[in-house]
């Protein structure tokens, strides 16, 4: 036992044996065999006195003669002398056996209670480790693991080919041929990774996302390598490689404030056991990016478990959504009015999805809304058109045909 670990013990014993005494005290006091009563405080007794005190006042005022007197006196002091031993008696200890098995019962709940607290939420048996050796020990870790080719054939990749519908299929048997008869053509590639990572094959489009990526030279920007990062990791697994390290810290550090590798920069972190560099890139995505977003949601999502580790209670920022005022007021509308304004929002996310984009679940949000609406054909457009823009985010693509499936666009 390392002499850090015998401290430890030590300082829990101590901290334990001051909470038994704290609960102790009070009972203790109980057996003081000179406890008196607080004669000071607000009792008969005071009462009583200050009638004495009146009956002498009235002898001397004439109000009363000295036989009046000495009777009062005497009835005061008898009601006197009953108040006082009610005071006395209130203070006397329960009973000595009653109080000890109260006492060794809550000795114990305080050391059981103690023992599951440190076995759920510390380390029994963990040995003493300083800051600079767990940081050594990530850093050792982050350098011999895994290479993505590793990683890879360990988790192989089925084609998925076979699983898609008879267009899909069509398209990716075409886009290959295209792509290895022509070999030098970016867009080729392009439309070849996008394609390949609806179907699912991750490890394929990345193949085809790097080819179209040494294509593109420098003419290759953010959301390339962000593309290429996505398929990369989520080929393995969730695990971040080696390489996927090389492009993300490229990417930062040509853009400091990308989402794509703020998020993966975290997630390297978080598994070679460096939560306090995870919650700092983690943190960057979800209060300084759009909420609702892939990232955003991924980092949400984690967060919690890497704050935890560092002791720190972090709470999400506030999602945006309608607030209850607009609740309330949809409450009261008539069918007719409802259903307008409904309309009109529709109309206004379909208007600024159309010019700005938007992430997949406002996608999602709109492909649902129109269904609902009775506007299936457009409906299935908007469906259509939204994993064309997703094609090669499969996360993404899975979000939309989600919703098209609760609303009963596709089976």
């Amino acid at each position: 036992m390392t002499f850090g670990l015998i401290i430890f013990w030590l300082v829990c014993a101590a901290v334990t044996t001051l909470a038994i005494a704290a609960v102790y005290a009070p009972m203790w006091r109980e057996y003081a065999p000179d406890a008196k009563p607080d004669i000071g405080a607000d009792t008969d007794i005071d009462i009583y006195r200050d009638q004495l005190e009146e009956v002498d006042r009235d002898l001397a005022r004439g109000l009363l003669d000295t036989a009046e007197a000495d009777r009062t006196r005497v009835e005061i002091s008898r009601r006197l002398l009953y108040a006082d031993t009610n005071t006395r008696n209130s203070v006397t200890s329960a009973p000595r056996t009653s109080t000890s098995v109260v006492m060794a019962v809550l000795a114990i709940a305080i050391l059981l209670g103690a023992g599951v607290t440190y076995y759920k939420l510390g380390a029994p048996g963990y040995g003493d480790v300083p800051r600079a050796q767990r940081i050594a020990d990530s850093e050792k870790r982050r350098e011999n693991r895994p290479s993505q080719e590793d990683a890879e054939g360990a988790n192989p990749e089925i084609d998925a080919i076979s699983q898609a519908d008879i267009s899909t299929r069509e398209i990716l048997l075409a886009l290959r041929g295209v792509a290895f008869e022509r070999p030098y053509e970016v867009q080729a590639w392009t439309f070849l990774a996008k394609t390949e990572a609806s179907v699912g094959n991750m490890q394929r489009a990345s193949r085809a996302q790097e080819r179209a990526i040494s294509l593109m030279g420098e003419a290759a920007i953010g959301p390339d390598y962000a593309r290429l990062l996505d398929f990369l990791v989520t080929g393995v697994q969730g695990y971040v490689s080696p390489e996927v390290e090389a492009i993300t810290v490229n990417l930062l550090q040509s853009d400091p404030d990308n989402t794509a590798g703020q998020y993966y920069a975290g997630l390297l972190y978080a598994q070679n056991d460096r939560p306090d560099r995870a919650f700092s890139f983690w943190r960057s995505v979800i209060e300084n990016s759009d909420q609702d977003t892939l990232y955003w949601n991924s980092a949400a999502s984690q967060i919690s478990d890497v704050a935890a580790q560092l002791g720190i209670d972090y709470a999400l920022p506030d999602q945006r959504g309608p607030t209850a005022d607009d609740l309330a007021e949809a409450q009261d509308m008539t069918d007719q009015d409802r259903n307008t304004m409904i309309k009109g929002m529709v109309r206004q996310l379909a208007d600024r999805l159309a010019t700005e984009g938007g992430p997949p679940q406002d996608w999602a949000r709109l492909i649902s809304s129109l269904a609902v609406l009775g506007e299936t054909e457009t409906s299935l457009i908007v469906l259509s058109e939204a994993e064309t823009i997703f094609g090669g985010d499969v996360q993404a693509v899975g979000i939309l045909r989600s919703a098209a499936k609760e609303v009963g666009l596709i089976k």
